[in-house]
């Protein structure tokens, strides 16, 4: 999972496309079948917290979280 996500972050568009949050106008909240936006949100927020915080290492747990929900 660490690799993955490391990978996915740094696609360029695909990170900017979430830093910028224009994921949000293409969330479909209303799909039985899908997540509710939650492993977007998730992504979205990992994505600030390891491009915009700052912060020297993160853990993403929500993500984890929101998969394995999703997944199970």
């Amino acid at each position: 999972m660490n690799s993955a996500l490391q990978c996915l972050s740094n696609t360029e568009p695909l990170t900017k496309y979430f830093l910028f949050d224009l994921h949000l106008s293409e969330i479909n909240t209303f799909n039985p079948m899908g997540s509710k936006g939650w492993v977007s949100k998730a992504y979205c927020e990992l994505m600030n917290e390891m491009w915009v915080s700052g912060s020297t290492w993160v853990a993403p747990h929500s993500v984890k979280s929101a998969i394995g929900e999703v997944a199970k």
